[in-house]
């Protein structure tokens, strides 16, 4: 349950702050507290900063307390406990009181001329519901623009009956400058999509939305980052779902094309599920969004190739370990000596720390039975598991886990 939310800002219309920037976070205080610094130093007093914290376990409240004294329209809310990102960002949303509202990421790093060129047009065209801008990849540690990512050259303005024309128009667009009145009126985030579509759709049944070229923010390469979720599935059908969400609410059904239309948009993200797998550690997990990738074109054979080559030992030794896992018993992991297990047991050694690792000669596994608490590799089974291991459970061959690790057939 989260705490009861601060009562609105009683003042008149006159006195409402122009613009609300709201900035969900979560464990990230000391990022948090460089980006309040730098927006108190680019905006004015007659903007609003909103923080919503999901109940961080560590000094954000502190940073939080530290920051309200500087500036003259600061509102906050913490949750008594997580409610997940999506429901953060929709809290930071309702707590804004200014006329426009803009959301933006703990880490990131505001560009306000390009803010106020969103708010210059929607203060010139009141038909006009939310603008859309470009962003910039950065490298926070280094203050280095990595590249700058614009979806138009020049101003493109889409009405309420353009629903289909803006979706065929851009892959994803992200958060705009809006008009908080139709935000909170009509949308809220939810659990089951990342909303961005959804919003756009709300933003059209109410007038109309325009895409500029102009820069919003510079988007922070930080660790951990959300894009490390992309290694989950979960991840992947919510960034699906805004897409069927969206074709679905126009009634206007094709299911080969959406199907295909899909396909272009979630391919690019399998491969950037397989970038930030590898970023963790988990090559498992890269050859799952791997595959899905090449399923659909987005890699090539050679690439493919490539890859396996690199990592089968990385998912060999992964493999192992789901294994060996699966007997609580077991404290100690022995590798037949063989110098094509040696990096397997390298790799191992690395990833499964709380296990006692060491070495087992061929000869030794018709020899004497092993203790409980071990577990064997062996090259490969001839005839069977070893004599020596009593129960066949606790041990497991490396020509089994390469098979079950195979994306080519090309020798290794």
């Amino acid at each position: 349950m989260s705490s009861p939310l601060p009562p609105r800002d009683p003042a008149p219309r006159a006195a409402r702050p122009a613009l609300s920037i709201c900035i969900p976070t979560y464990r990230r205080p000391d990022l948090l507290r460089e980006t309040l610094d730098h927006l108190h130093e680019v905006v004015g007093d007659d903007v609003e900063i909103v923080v919503t914290d999901n109940a961080s376990p560590d000094h954000t409240p502190a940073v939080i307390e530290a920051f309200r004294a500087r500036h003259p329209r600061f509102r906050t809310l913490r949750h008594a406990e997580n409610v997940g990102s999506m429901r953060n960002f929709a809290s930071a949303m309702a707590l804004a009181t200014g006329r426009y509202l803009y959301t933006l990421s703990d880490d990131d790093a505001i560009d306000y001329a390009g803010i106020q060129a969103a708010v210059r047009i929607l203060d010139e065209d009141p038909s006009i519901t939310a603008v859309y801008g470009a962003y910039q990849e950065w490298n926070r540690t280094t203050d280095r623009i990595i590249g700058t990512f614009r979806s138009v050259e020049s101003r493109e303005d889409f009405a309420h009956g353009d629903k289909l024309t803006i979706f065929n128009r851009f892959t994803l667009v992200w958060f705009p400058v809006c008009r908080t009145e139709i935000c909170q009126r009509f949308f809220s985030y939810d659990d089951d999509t990342f909303g961005m579509w959804p919003l756009v759709w709300t933003l059209l049944e109410h007038g109309n939305v325009s895409v500029i070229p102009d820069i919003f923010y510079k988007h922070a390469h930080t660790e951990p980052r959300m894009e490390f979720e992309l290694t989950e599935n979960w991840y992947h059908d919510a960034h699906r779902a805004q897409y069927e969400v969206y074709v679905g609410r126009t009634g206007e059904a094709n299911p080969g094309e959406l199907a295909r239309f899909i396909n272009t948009r979630v391919g690019p993200a399998y491969l950037q599920g397989l970038r930030f797998a590898e970023v963790k550690g988990n090559f498992l997990k890269g050859r799952h969004f791997l595959l899905r990738a090449r399923a659909y074109g987005f890699i090539d054979e050679p690439s493919v190739r490539q890859w396996e080559r690199a990592n089968m030992p990385r998912m060999v030794a992964e493999k192992l370990l789901a294994y060996v896992r699966l007997q609580p018993e077991v404290r100690e992991v022995l590798f037949e000596l063989d110098p094509r297990l040696d990096h397997v047991k390298a790799r191992f050694s690395e990833i499964a720390a709380t296990y006692q690792v060491g070495s087992i000669a061929p000869y030794d596994l018709d020899g004497a039975p092993l203790r409980e608490d071990q577990f064997v590799l062996t090259r490969a089974y001839l005839g069977g598991p070893p004599r020596a291991v009593s129960d066949p459970s606790r041990c497991r061959a490396f020509d089994d886990l390469v098979e079950g690790c195979r994306l080519t057939p090309q020798p290794l």
